[in-house]
C-alpha cells in the first residue's frame, strides 16, 4: 500500500477524488468536512425512489441528506421487466436502507423488457477497469482474476488528523457469482511511527451501463493501526465503489520493449519476451522514528511467467547515513492490456526496506507502494 500524509478531497460517489499534494511531509492536512451524499446507478428497465424524497432514478441519482439520515430506496420495474439486486452499499433483493453518514453509492439492476440499458451478461468481460476514488484494475483474458486492485482511500485517525493510503491488491479470483474479496496486511511507517496496515476490498460484477459497458461495484476499506500508543488507529470505514470497463484485455504474448512509468520506473523487455532486465525504481524509504533516504533498486534480471506475471527480491549490505545496513527490495509485476493510444502497459506493487544494523529495532521502509507502467519503444 502506498501512503502520503497529505490529504485529497473526496467528492460523491462515482465521481473522482481530488489529488493529494506528494508525501513526506510532517503533518496531515485538515480535510474539509464531506456532505453526506447519496449516489444511485441504475442499471437496466426500473426506476428507484427514495423515502425521504431526493431520488428518484433516472432523472435525478444524486442528493445530499443531513447526515445520520436513514433513507429507504425502492425499486420498481418497468412492464416486462423485473428487479434482480442492489450492490454498492445494499445487496440483496428486499427494500434497502441505508444510512448515509458520508458518501455512500447504491446500484439498482433490472432484467428483462424494454430498456435503453442493455440488459446484464452471465459473464464477467476481461479487460482494464476504472472508476471512483481512482480505481483500476485488470481482468485478463479467461476473466478467472481480478488483478492489480489500486484505490485512493481517505483515512481519518481517531483523535483527529487523516492520512491518504493507497490500497493494491495485486491478484485475487473471482467466484463463480462474479463476486471478489481480497484481504492484504502489512507492517509499515506511518507518520514517522511504526504501524500495521490493513486493507480489504469487496466487489461483484454486474450489467451493462447505457453505452454497453461492463461494470462493477463493490465495497473497499483501508485501517492503520500505530504500535506505539495503544488505542490509536484510522479507518476510512466501508466505502463504497463503482467501476467501467473502458479497454479491452492483452493480446497474445507479452510485447518485448522499452517501458517507463511511476516513481521513474523503467525496465526492459529483450526479443521473445520471456524476462524482465534492469527494472529500475526511485523509492522514498520513511523511518521509523522520523527521517527518510532514496533507495533506488535495480532487478537485472527475473523471469516472466505464463500468467504474464513476474517476481523479483534482492537484499544486500550497505551504508546508510553513515551506519551498516541491510536493503532488500521486492518487486512483482503483471504485464496488462493496452492503455488509450495502443501501448502495454504493466503494473504492479514494489517495496524498499532498511534495517540498521547498529541500532535494534531501527529501520525505514517505503511501504507497498503501487507502480504503473508503459511500453514507450523497441
Amino acid at each position: 500500500m502506498r501512503l502520503w500524509m497529505s490529504i485529497g478531497a473526496v467528492a460523491a460517489a462515482g465521481a473522482i477524488a481530488a489529488t493529494g499534494a506528494l508525501g513526506g511531509s510532517s503533518a496531515a492536512s485538515t480535510a474539509t468536512a464531506v456532505k453526506p451524499t447519496l449516489a444511485v446507478l441504475v442499471i437496466g428497465g426500473g426506476r428507484v425512489t427514495s423515502k425521504p424524497a431526493g431520488i428518484s432514478c433516472p432523472g435525478k441519482c444524486k442528493a445530499t441528506f443531513a447526515a445520520a439520515t436513514r433513507v429507504v430506496l425502492t425499486p420498481t420495474a418497468r412492464k416486462g421487466s423485473q428487479f434482480l439486486r442492489w450492490g454498492g452499499n445494499c445487496s440483496g433483493t428486499r427494500a434497502c436502507r441505508v444510512k448515509v453518514s458520508a458518501l455512500s453509492a447504491v446500484a439498482a439492476q433490472f432484467v428483462g423488457g424494454s430498456s435503453t440499458q442493455p440488459a446484464p451478461t452471465t459473464t464477467v468481460d476481461p479487460g482494464t477497469y476504472s472508476g471512483s476514488d481512482y480505481i483500476r484494475f485488470y481482468v485478463p483474458a479467461g476473466a478467472r482474476s481480478v488483478q492489480n486492485f489500486y484505490v485512493y482511500a481517505r483515512v481519518n485517525c481517531v483523535g483527529g488528523g487523516a492520512y491518504v493510503a493507497e490500497p493494491t491488491i495485486l491478484t485475487t479470483t473471482i467466484k463463480q457469482n462474479r463476486s471478489f474479496t481480497a484481504r492484504t496486511s502489512e507492517r509499515a511507517v506511518v507518520g514517522g511511527a511504526n504501524a500495521t496496515i490493513t486493507s480489504t476490498v469487496t466487489g461483484r460484477f454486474q450489467g451493462r451501463d447505457s453505452s454497453g459497458r461492463a461494470t462493477a461495484a463493490g465495497n473497499y476499506r483501508a485501517d492503520i493501526v500505530f504500535a506505539d500508543t495503544p488505542g490509536r488507529k484510522c479507518t476510512s470505514n466501508e466505502r463504497p465503489w463503482t467501476a467501467t470497463r473502458s479497454l479491452p484485455p492483452a493480446q497474445g504474448r507479452v510485447e518485448s520493449g522499452s517501458y517507463s512509468g511511476s516513481d521513474y520506473i523503467k525496465f526492459y523487455v529483450p526479443a521473445g519476451a520471456r524476462s524482465v532486465q534492469n527494472f529500475y525504481v526511485y523509492a522514498r524509504v520513511n523511518c521509523a522514528g522520523g527521517g527518510a533516504y532514496v533507495a533506488e533498486p535495480k532487478i537485472l534480471t527475473t523471469t516472466i511467467k505464463q500468467n504474464r506475471s513476474f517476481t523479483a527480491r534482492t537484499s544486500e549490505r550497505a551504508v546508510v547515513g553513515g551506519a551498516n545496513a541491510t536493503i532488500t527490495s521486492t518487486v512483482t509485476g503483471y504485464f496488462q492490456g493496452p492503455d488509450s493510444s495502443g501501448r502495454t502497459t504493466a503494473a504492479g506493487v514494489y517495496r524498499a526496506d532498511i534495517v540498521f544494523a547498529d541500532t535494534p529495532g531501527r529501520r525505514c521502509t517505503s511501504n507497498d507502494r503501487p507502480w504503473t507502467a508503459t511500453r514507450t519503444g523497441n
